[in-house]
């Protein structure tokens, strides 16, 4: 350097030290002490301006545990404050457990840059350890302005992190690469290394448009947020960390394992705060288990933060039933299975029970189901912890059959009082009573009976069936005899036998036959193969699958006979066909019923013999086995637009026999469920429709396009009678009038009623143009997944009124998960899932999962009828509308919503952007 260079250093040296001695009075503090919420140790753990939901939570409270922050008065951390330069440097240091080696350093100092008279020796420190540079920090430093005061930026502070953290090579590494954020032209050229680094190490994120903003400031909730994640790299921390596994475990204190082979013990107390590291989520103590690996903040011995780092444990782990202990050898005699063995136990044996509670070995009551464990990090090979899991247990109780698994001779049941599960060992034999009072085996019970049942000594001795649950059974065979006279039983053949089997028939059983709507049981004949579907051996369900009645549209007369009663028609194409009327035919004309015998009066004419006058003259029939069940004249055909000219004003319809045919329609109207005054235009190949042609049969003087699908309603009024729905995917709300209780279909009463129509269920709704033709209400599920097979395709649901079905869907269902995924494999349900199950328009069940979260109560509106949450982030919906039935509850105890209490946390259940459960923990 020459002598003129050197001249020029000498007065920036002189004028720097003037301006730091000018500033070394001025007030910056790095975290004033605040006057409340300390816990028993002194430090500041909570914050009054940071609730449980803020994102930064974990961080500032690790933060606060270890000193690095305090806060302000009135116990605030104001987490959107920026933090300066030189306090970032105090916090890392801090963080570094290197704090007391930076304040030994008591020598004047003369620092190249301005800082707080506080920050000196930490500032000093950083310089020293190389921190930071004072090149750098010369180079991007305004004259005559406080460096330690500027608000620290973020490519400026992941800079000062890495370095910290001793990760400078690995900045060096990345220099060259390009920084995954979109806005990498605003970087400074040294800082791409750094900010790549932190990145890599998961101690920076960018925000949700994608940027990273490396100029923008860093707020004290981000600052604790950077620190808290640098410190899995940290090579020194404070002493009053503690990393290790768990050794002893009780609801008052923690053993911990260290890295010098030192076990030390801490206190524990309702101070301490517990996370998980996977997830940063607020855990209770019962998660972490013996042999954890975890993350201890202490202060005088007392446990301040646990973090609990690595959930696998080092144990070994034997369950058993305890049948003796022999405390003068230290030995438990335990019955696992039909075998009984001895384990030596230590002499330092920790007993617990399964929530952490400390028990002695002697209180131990033989019969109880315990866990013996080994720690495997010990070379010790006696069990060092012994787990009280159930003790025995002896009561009555009400409940749900859950599964009955007779290999291994358990059952499960849902408790009616707690609404939780509990599997027991079943005595030999069980006494199972069934509803009657018949005594019967364990092959009479169903999942979903509701059941009263004794248990002594942790074993199942009686059932007692109070209800039994809904069976669905189906069986097969031939109709043997005509149904009853008063429609109560059928009788059958069974196929694959000569066996008769005789069955009740429900009261709103459903006959199903082929091409023919709205059949009876008087529609059934001798020798027709049936499928019964049972409900608890009662027929709610009959389908003919050996026959069908055939509809033929549009089918001209051509002769009848009136001697044998047997019509001759052209069918499509041009072929000929012969039907024979008989007595039972429904004969029908411009609407109207007439007797058979008016039939050739009216159709053919009054001249005797097989010559028909109205020999072009169109009727629609329906046929079975060459007999007519139905005839009418043709004036109105449902069928399936196959083409349309608008400027012959010609449309093609195929029929449901599949016959094609073309009519001239000039003035034709259209009317749609959504639009009463359409034109031909409006007609789309491939719609259903229903066409009613003129008097001369010729012409078709209007169309009804036909529509069925699935919808939830949204608003009833049953003054108007009117009804709102939102079809299945959410669209566009319709609103229609039921004119006639005759157009609504409840399955599950005798005679349907207005009220029955309820606000947020699903109906099937069929329309003919703008007219309502039937309104059916579905049997929707909601509830709770209790067991998924797959390999037999049932789902096991216990709904929100208690009640546990069993349904089988076979293949044709589909699964909607809460993030819109879609998928066809019952893979994708899990135990626990809630679930709302339906069948669509097309007899297809589908499921749809809620979505699941763990959230902070914050008000019930109870005009909106809405629960308000506390925020979880920026853009997060805190708002939603209960469901009109929502399951709110704790256990099995319904509650209401003012039940909630501020800042309660709950588990919350949502479908279609509406609650149907929140539970309370």
């Amino acid at each position: 350097m020459n002598r003129k260079k050197k001249k020029q250093t000498r007065k920036l040296t002189a004028a720097v030290l003037a301006l730091t001695l000018a500033f070394s009075g001025s007030a910056f503090a790095a975290d004033p002490v605040p006057t409340t919420t300390s816990s028993s140790s002194g430090l500041v753990l909570r914050f009054s301006d940071v609730e449980a939901s803020h994102w930064a939570i974990k961080h500032v409270t690790k933060l606060a545990s270890l000193g690095i922050i305090q806060g302000y008065e009135k116990a605030e951390y104001r987490p959107e404050n920026t933090v300066s330069q030189q306090d970032v440097i105090i916090m890392a240091i801090r963080m570094m457990g290197l704090e007391d080696e930076a304040l030994a350093n008591k020598a004047e100092t003369v620092l190249p840059v301005l800082v707080s008279d506080y920050a000196k020796p930490y500032v000093a420190y950083a310089f020293d350890k190389g921190l930071i540079l004072p090149a750098e920090e010369l180079e991007s430093t305004p004259a005559k302005s406080v460096w330690g005061s500027r608000d620290a930026s973020r490519e400026w502070v992941a800079k000062l992190v890495i370095r910290a953290i001793g990760k400078t090579d690995l900045a060096k590494q990345h220099a060259s690469s390009t920084v995954p954020f979109t806005d990498a032209a605003d970087f400074s050229a040294w800082a791409k290394g750094y900010v790549n680094a932190a990145v890599l190490l998961g101690i920076v994120q960018g925000f949700e448009d994608g940027g990273f903003k490396p100029g923008g400031k860093v707020t004290r909730a981000q600052m604790a947020t950077f620190l808290s994640r640098a410190d899995k790299e940290l090579t020194t921390r404070s002493e009053r960390v503690t990393i290790g596994y768990v050794m002893e475990l009780t609801d008052k204190k923690i053993s911990v394992l260290n890295d010098k082979n030192e076990t030390i013990t801490y206190n524990l107390s309702a101070d301490t705060v517990i996370y998980n590291a996977k997830d940063d989520s607020r855990i209770p103590l019962s998660q972490i288990k013996l042999t954890n690996q975890v993350y201890l903040v202490q202060n005088l011995n007392n446990a301040l933060y646990v973090e609990l780092t690595d959930e696998s444990e080092k144990m070994e782990i034997v369950e058993a039933t305890l049948n003796d202990v022999f405390l003068d050898q230290m030995i438990v005699s335990v019955q696992q299975g039909n075998q009984k063995k001895l384990f030596e136990l230590s002499s330092n044996v920790s007993v617990t029970d399964k929530d952490g509670r400390g028990q002695s070995i002697g209180s131990i009551p033989f019969g109880s189901v315990i866990e013996l464990k080994r720690n495997t990090l010990l070379k010790e090979t006696k069990i060092t912890h012994i787990v009280v899991k159930q003790v025995p247990l002896s009561k009555t109780a009400e409940g749900t059959v859950l599964s009955v698994d007779k290999t291994q001779n358990v059952i499960s049941l849902l408790e009616k009082t707690s609404g939780q599960s509990e599997t027991y060992s079943l005595v030999d034999p069980v006494l199972v009573t069934l509803q009657d009072g018949t005594p019967a085996d364990l092959s009479r019970l169903h999942v979903g009976d509701s059941v009263g049942y004794e248990v002594k000594a942790n074993k199942l001795v009686s059932v007692s069936v109070k209800k039994q649950a809904d069976v669905v059974t189906t069986v097969q065979g031939t109709l043997t005899a005509d149904v009853s006279k008063d429609s109560r039983i059928i009788t059958i053949t069974k196929s694959g036998g000569s066996s008769l089997a005789s069955y009740f028939v429900n009261d709103n059983a459903i006959v199903s036959i082929n091409g023919l709507s709205a059949a009876s049981l008087f529609d059934l004949e001798k020798g027709d193969e049936l499928t019964l579907d049972l409900l608890n051996d009662k027929v709610v369900k009959v389908s003919v699958t050996s026959r069908e009645v055939e509809t033929i549209e549009f089918a001209g007369i051509i002769n009848y006979e009136p001697t044998s009663k047997v019509l001759t028609v052209t069918k499509g194409n041009d072929e000929v066909d012969a039907f024979q009327i008989t007595d039972e035919t429904t004969i029908k004309y411009a609407g109207s019923t007439l007797p058979v015998s008016q039939f050739q009066t009216t159709f053919i004419g009054t001249q005797s013999g097989a010559t028909n006058t109205d020999r072009n003259k169109k009727v629609n029939l329906k046929v079975s086995k060459k007999r007519i069940v139905a005839l009418e004249m043709t004036q109105t055909l449902d069928a399936t637009v196959t083409q349309v000219n608008t400027a012959t004003f010609e449309v093609t319809i195929r029929t449901a026999g599949g016959k094609s045919l073309v009519f001239k329609a000039p003035g034709a109207t259209v009317e749609m469920q959504d639009k009463a005054n359409g034109t031909l235009a409006d007609l789309k190949v491939g719609d259903p429709v229903r066409a009613t042609l003129l008097f001369t049969q010729d012409m078709i003087g209007s169309f009804a396009v036909k529509k069925s699908s699935l919808y939830k309603t949204q608003v009833t009024n049953a003054n108007t009678k009117q009804v709102s729905v939102k079809d299945e995917n959410g669209g566009g709300l319709v609103t229609f009038t039921v004119d006639s209780l005759d157009k609504i279909v409840n399955p599950y009463k005798p005679a349907a009623a207005f009220e029955d129509i309820l606000t947020d269920e699903y109906v099937k709704v069929s329309f003919t143009g703008a007219k309502l033709d039937q309104l059916t209400i579905l049997n929707t599920i909601r509830g709770k997944v209790n067991a998924v097979d797959a390999s037999i395709g049932t789902v096991t649901v216990q709904d929100f009124q208690g009640g546990v079905h069993v349904l089988p869907l076979g293949q044709n269902f589909t699964v909607k998960q809460a993030d819109g995924t879609v998928t066809a494999t019952l893979t994708s349900l899990k135990a626990n899932d809630r679930v709302e199950i339906v069948k669509d328009a097309s007899e297809k069940t589908i499921l749809r999962v809620a979505a699941a979260a763990k959230r902070t109560f914050a008000s019930f509106d109870s005009v909106l009828n809405q629960v308000v949450f506390k925020p979880i982030g920026n853009g997060s919906k805190d708002r939603y509308n209960l469901f009109a039935r929502a399951y709110l509850h704790k256990g099995a105890q319904t509650v209401t919503p003012g039940a909630f209490a501020d800042s309660e946390e709950v588990n919350v259940f949502v479908i279609d952007d509406k609650i149907v459960e929140i539970e309370k923990p």
